[in-house]
Protein backbone atom coordinates (compact mmCIF):
# COMPACT_ATOMS: atom_id res chain seq x y z
CA UNK A 1 0.00 0.00 0.00
CA UNK A 2 1.09 3.56 -0.67
CA UNK A 3 2.17 5.17 2.61
CA UNK A 4 3.71 8.42 1.32
CA UNK A 5 1.93 10.65 -1.24
CA UNK A 6 4.02 13.48 -2.66
CA UNK A 7 2.24 16.26 -4.52
CA UNK A 8 3.51 18.96 -6.80
CA UNK A 9 1.76 22.31 -6.19
CA UNK A 10 1.36 24.61 -9.21
CA UNK A 11 -0.58 22.91 -11.98
CA UNK A 12 -1.40 19.91 -9.79
CA UNK A 13 -3.26 21.12 -6.71
CA UNK A 14 -3.61 24.83 -7.49
CA UNK A 15 -4.37 26.82 -10.62
CA UNK A 16 -2.00 29.74 -10.05
CA UNK A 17 -1.40 30.60 -13.71
CA UNK A 18 -3.17 33.97 -13.70
CA UNK A 19 -1.45 35.34 -10.58
CA UNK A 20 1.96 34.16 -11.78
CA UNK A 21 1.44 35.66 -15.24
CA UNK A 22 0.18 38.95 -13.85
CA UNK A 23 3.23 39.19 -11.60
CA UNK A 24 5.59 38.40 -14.47
CA UNK A 25 3.95 41.00 -16.68
CA UNK A 26 3.99 43.53 -13.87
CA UNK A 27 7.75 43.07 -13.60
CA UNK A 28 8.17 43.37 -17.37
CA UNK A 29 6.10 46.55 -17.47
CA UNK A 30 8.21 48.14 -14.75
CA UNK A 31 11.35 47.22 -16.71
CA UNK A 32 9.90 48.79 -19.85
CA UNK A 33 9.12 45.61 -21.80
CA UNK A 34 5.88 44.38 -23.39
CA UNK A 35 3.64 41.87 -21.68
CA UNK A 36 3.68 38.18 -22.64
CA UNK A 37 0.70 35.85 -23.11
CA UNK A 38 -0.33 33.82 -20.09
CA UNK A 39 0.06 30.57 -22.04
CA UNK A 40 3.69 31.39 -22.87
CA UNK A 41 4.55 32.30 -19.28
CA UNK A 42 2.85 29.16 -18.00
CA UNK A 43 5.03 27.04 -20.26
CA UNK A 44 8.11 28.28 -18.40
CA UNK A 45 6.75 27.60 -14.89
CA UNK A 46 8.09 24.66 -12.90
CA UNK A 47 11.80 25.16 -12.28
CA UNK A 48 11.53 28.04 -9.82
CA UNK A 49 11.45 31.82 -10.06
CA UNK A 50 15.01 32.41 -11.32
CA UNK A 51 14.73 30.02 -14.30
CA UNK A 52 11.26 31.45 -14.98
CA UNK A 53 12.50 35.02 -15.19
CA UNK A 54 15.53 33.96 -17.24
CA UNK A 55 13.18 32.54 -19.85
CA UNK A 56 10.91 35.58 -19.66
CA UNK A 57 13.82 37.94 -20.31
CA UNK A 58 14.84 35.83 -23.30
CA UNK A 59 11.29 36.03 -24.67
CA UNK A 60 11.45 39.85 -24.72
CA UNK A 61 15.11 39.90 -25.89
CA UNK A 62 16.24 41.56 -22.67
CA UNK A 63 19.70 41.36 -21.17
CA UNK A 64 20.26 38.75 -18.47
CA UNK A 65 21.96 41.56 -16.55
CA UNK A 66 18.41 42.51 -15.56
CA UNK A 67 17.73 39.11 -13.98
CA UNK A 68 18.22 40.07 -10.34
CA UNK A 69 16.03 43.15 -10.74
CA UNK A 70 13.39 41.15 -12.61
CA UNK A 71 13.29 38.47 -9.92
CA UNK A 72 12.94 41.07 -7.17
CA UNK A 73 10.11 42.83 -9.00
CA UNK A 74 8.32 39.54 -9.59
CA UNK A 75 8.64 38.44 -5.97
CA UNK A 76 7.42 41.79 -4.68
CA UNK A 77 4.32 41.78 -6.87
CA UNK A 78 3.59 38.08 -6.38
CA UNK A 79 3.84 38.42 -2.62
CA UNK A 80 1.02 40.96 -2.72
CA UNK A 81 -1.16 39.14 -5.26
CA UNK A 82 -0.58 35.39 -4.86
CA UNK A 83 -4.17 34.71 -3.83
CA UNK A 84 -5.99 37.16 -6.11
CA UNK A 85 -7.16 34.51 -8.57
CA UNK A 86 -5.37 31.32 -7.52
CA UNK A 87 -7.77 28.50 -6.73
CA UNK A 88 -7.85 24.77 -6.09
CA UNK A 89 -8.43 22.49 -9.02
CA UNK A 90 -11.63 20.39 -8.85
CA UNK A 91 -11.60 17.39 -6.49
CA UNK A 92 -8.45 18.45 -4.64
CA UNK A 93 -10.12 18.62 -1.22
CA UNK A 94 -11.93 15.34 -1.86
CA UNK A 95 -8.65 13.56 -2.62
CA UNK A 96 -6.75 15.13 0.28
CA UNK A 97 -9.54 14.20 2.68
CA UNK A 98 -9.69 10.63 1.36
CA UNK A 99 -5.95 10.14 1.99
CA UNK A 100 -5.77 12.11 5.25
CA UNK A 101 -4.67 9.04 7.22
CA UNK A 102 -1.64 8.59 5.00
CA UNK A 103 1.44 10.79 4.92
CA UNK A 104 0.87 13.65 2.44
CA UNK A 105 3.55 16.17 1.53
CA UNK A 106 4.29 18.82 -1.07
CA UNK A 107 7.55 19.15 -2.96
CA UNK A 108 7.59 22.25 -5.13
CA UNK A 109 10.16 24.46 -6.81
CA UNK A 110 8.07 27.43 -5.64
CA UNK A 111 9.37 29.51 -2.74
CA UNK A 112 8.42 27.81 0.53
CA UNK A 113 6.97 30.94 2.14
CA UNK A 114 4.71 31.60 -0.85
CA UNK A 115 3.61 27.96 -0.84
CA UNK A 116 2.68 28.01 2.85
CA UNK A 117 0.67 31.22 2.44
CA UNK A 118 -1.27 29.82 -0.50
CA UNK A 119 -2.02 26.50 1.21
CA UNK A 120 -3.25 28.29 4.31
CA UNK A 121 -5.27 30.79 2.28
CA UNK A 122 -6.99 28.00 0.37
CA UNK A 123 -7.66 26.03 3.54
CA UNK A 124 -5.66 22.88 2.83
CA UNK A 125 -2.46 23.43 4.82
CA UNK A 126 -3.48 21.00 7.57
CA UNK A 127 -3.38 18.01 5.20
CA UNK A 128 0.41 18.14 4.76
CA UNK A 129 2.98 17.12 7.33
CA UNK A 130 5.68 18.94 5.39
CA UNK A 131 6.11 21.40 2.51
CA UNK A 132 9.50 21.48 0.80
CA UNK A 133 10.10 24.56 -1.33
CA UNK A 134 12.64 25.26 -4.05
CA UNK A 135 14.50 27.81 -1.94
CA UNK A 136 15.33 25.41 0.86
CA UNK A 137 18.56 23.51 1.48
CA UNK A 138 17.78 20.39 -0.57
CA UNK A 139 18.41 20.46 -4.35
CA UNK A 140 15.36 21.34 -6.43
CA UNK A 141 13.39 18.91 -8.57
CA UNK A 142 14.24 16.93 -10.65
CA UNK A 143 16.95 16.05 -8.14
CA UNK A 144 15.62 13.15 -6.00
CA UNK A 145 17.10 14.33 -2.71
CA UNK A 146 13.88 15.75 -1.23
CA UNK A 147 11.93 12.61 -2.13
CA UNK A 148 14.55 10.30 -0.66
CA UNK A 149 14.79 12.38 2.51
CA UNK A 150 11.04 12.18 3.03
CA UNK A 151 10.97 8.44 2.37
CA UNK A 152 13.62 7.94 5.02
CA UNK A 153 11.84 10.16 7.54
CA UNK A 154 8.55 8.26 7.32
CA UNK A 155 10.01 4.81 6.70
CA UNK A 156 8.46 4.40 3.25
CA UNK A 157 9.99 2.23 0.54
CA UNK A 158 9.95 2.99 -3.19
CA UNK A 159 6.93 0.71 -3.59
CA UNK A 160 5.13 2.63 -0.82
CA UNK A 161 5.70 6.09 -2.31
CA UNK A 162 4.10 7.93 -5.23
CA UNK A 163 4.53 11.40 -6.75
CA UNK A 164 1.49 13.17 -8.19
CA UNK A 165 2.37 16.03 -10.53
CA UNK A 166 1.70 17.71 -13.86
CA UNK A 167 5.02 17.98 -15.66
CA UNK A 168 8.05 16.29 -17.14
CA UNK A 169 10.02 17.67 -14.18
CA UNK A 170 7.83 15.67 -11.82
CA UNK A 171 8.20 12.54 -13.94
CA UNK A 172 11.98 12.86 -13.98
CA UNK A 173 12.07 13.52 -10.24
CA UNK A 174 10.14 10.32 -9.58
CA UNK A 175 12.29 8.28 -11.94
CA UNK A 176 15.44 9.63 -10.30
CA UNK A 177 14.08 8.53 -6.92
CA UNK A 178 12.86 5.15 -8.15
CA UNK A 179 9.18 5.75 -7.36
CA UNK A 180 5.97 5.71 -9.38
CA UNK A 181 4.31 8.77 -10.91
CA UNK A 182 0.73 9.84 -11.48
CA UNK A 183 0.53 12.78 -13.87
CA UNK A 184 -2.51 15.02 -14.42
CA UNK A 185 -3.23 16.46 -17.86
CA UNK A 186 -5.00 19.66 -16.76
CA UNK A 187 -1.84 21.39 -15.47
CA UNK A 188 0.86 23.58 -16.96
CA UNK A 189 2.72 21.06 -19.14
CA UNK A 190 1.44 19.79 -22.48
CA UNK A 191 -0.02 16.32 -22.88
CA UNK A 192 2.52 15.61 -25.62
CA UNK A 193 5.41 16.35 -23.25
CA UNK A 194 3.81 14.25 -20.54
CA UNK A 195 3.23 11.25 -22.78
CA UNK A 196 6.73 11.37 -24.26
CA UNK A 197 8.21 11.24 -20.73
CA UNK A 198 6.31 8.02 -19.98
CA UNK A 199 4.84 8.40 -16.49
CA UNK A 200 3.40 5.33 -14.81
CA UNK A 201 -0.15 6.69 -14.83
CA UNK A 202 -1.94 9.57 -16.55
CA UNK A 203 -5.23 10.97 -15.23
CA UNK A 204 -7.45 13.75 -16.56
CA UNK A 205 -9.07 14.55 -13.20
CA UNK A 206 -7.38 14.36 -9.82
CA UNK A 207 -10.29 12.30 -8.49
CA UNK A 208 -9.31 9.50 -10.86
CA UNK A 209 -6.42 8.60 -8.54
CA UNK A 210 -8.97 7.18 -6.10
CA UNK A 211 -9.79 4.45 -8.60
CA UNK A 212 -6.21 3.39 -9.32
CA UNK A 213 -5.28 -0.02 -7.89
CA UNK A 214 -1.94 1.50 -6.89
CA UNK A 215 -3.68 3.79 -4.37
CA UNK A 216 -5.98 1.21 -2.76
Amino acid sequence: MIKLIIYDLDGTLIDSSKDISNSVNGALKELGFPELPESLIRSHVGNGVIPLMKQVLREVSASQDLLERAVDLYKSRYSDHLLDETKLYPEVKTVLEFFKRRKQVIITNKTAAFSHRILKGLGIDSYFFEVIGGDQSLPKKPAPDSVLTLMTSVGASCDETVLIGDSTIDIQTAKNAGIKTIIVTYGFDSQANIESSKPDFIVHRLGEVLNLDLMK
